[in-house]
């Protein structure tokens, strides 16, 4: 699936091995007023969007991007493939820890902490 489109706040900007990953922070508004909040846990910023200057706190928009679910060793993971990306909004840098990142996640989906335990290739 292809995605755009979509305003998130940067909750974590992770630097590895020449990778840059994002913890994205997503939500929707529902019928009674109330937001249902969730995060996209290690988008990959690749081609024009690992130059972007992204920092943590920042409100970005996801120009275009690509959403895949794989299988790896009976768990499901998301993989969040981001091209282009656009900083809409830069968020106080030096408060870190003032908005911390939701915890949680999908049951049944597993954050990727080493690349190289996966089968599929970034």
């Amino acid at each position: 699936m292809n995605a755009n489109g979509k305003y998130l706040k940067v909750w974590k900007k992770k630097e590895n091995n020449g990778y840059i990953k994002l913890d994205l922070g997503d939500s929707k508004k529902n019928k009674d007023g109330t937001y249902t909040n969730w995060t996209w846990f290690d988008c990959l910023l690749v081609g024009n969007a690992k130059n972007v200057m992204i920092n943590e706190n920042d409100t970005v928009e996801v120009k275009s991007a690509q959403i895949s679910q794989e299988k790896y060793q009976d768990k499901w993971y998301t993989r969040i493939v981001i091209f282009e990306i656009e900083v809409m909004h830069q968020g106080n840098h030096q408060q870190k820890q003032q908005a911390p990142a939701p915890q949680g996640g999908f049951e049944g989906f597993a954050s990727i902490d080493n690349i190289d335990d996966i089968p599929f290739s970034y």
